[in-house]
């Protein structure tokens, strides 16, 4: 990731560490990503069991798409027909829907639902994974009528996903987080990931081997409670522990 994008995503953590409210963090980040191409945000978890549509929508997270979208989605029980979802649960990184339509043929449910999308302005999007420690999975999703990502664009997207699905469930709990201290190893290995540097590459760099590498940022990852490396990276970075 490049150090202008490092330095966006910084501006952006910062002022989500400020929010007390999902309108508050709405607000952080559209201005900032309109650039992008992003109006939508869309986060959820997704249930193990089919559940009855009235149901659904009580796993949303954060969305800021119109009341119509909303209703229809969710009357017409979309989450299990959403080809979005499925790939979601299938991936473990962040892809574009073009990515998704261009792999294999939609069914036609598939097809009507994407283009009832398009008609409310979700006509593409990109969409990161999420899992939580109990392995609940889920994801969020940047969305608008194109978008047309650079890859330093996508590692943006990518660590600022995280964390405000974290952020957000933090103001609904009410709670704060705890201070953290990491040891200079654990972050100048994070400081290093933060550079999109691979495990080899930070062993050299830090003048030891790869799996030393690995030792010290799944140290970080457990110290700053994340399941990923980019997580931790985006927390790492909110909280000033590297730059």
């Amino acid at each position: 990731m490049s150090r202008k994008s490092l330095d966006l995503t910084l501006d952006i953590l910062k002022s989500l560490d400020r929010a007390h409210s999902r309108e508050d963090i709405l607000r952080a980040l559209m201005p900032r990503l309109r650039s992008f191409g992003i109006e939508y945000i869309i986060s959820a978890m997704i249930p193990q069991n089919r559940l009855p549509a009235r149901t659904q929508k009580n796993y949303v997270i954060l969305e800021n798409t119109s009341e119509e979208w909303r209703k229809l989605y969710f009357s017409k029980g979309y989450m299990y027909q959403d080809p979005i979802v499925q790939a979601t649960l299938r991936s473990t990184t962040g892809f574009a829907w073009s990515e998704i339509e261009a792999a294999q043929p939609l069914d036609p449910q598939a097809l009507r639902l994407m283009g009832e999308a398009r008609e409310f302005g979700l006509g593409d999007g990109f969409t990161v994974p999420l899992a939580t420690l109990e392995e609940e999975r889920g994801g969020l999703t940047f969305a608008g009528p194109r978008l047309e990502l650079s890859p330093a664009q996508r590692g943006v997207l990518t660590l600022l996903a995280s964390y405000v699905v974290g952020q957000t469930l933090l103001i609904d709990g009410g709670a704060s987080g705890p201070r953290i201290g990491l040891t200079p190893r654990e972050r100048e290995s994070l400081q290093w990931a933060a550079e999109g540097k691979t495990d080899w590459e930070i062993g050299e760099l830090m003048g030891i081997s790869q799996h030393g590498a690995d030792f010290h940022l799944r140290s970080a990852r457990v110290k700053l409670g994340c399941v990923t490396r980019t997580q931790a990276v985006a927390e790492g970075l909110r909280r000033g522990l590297i730059v």
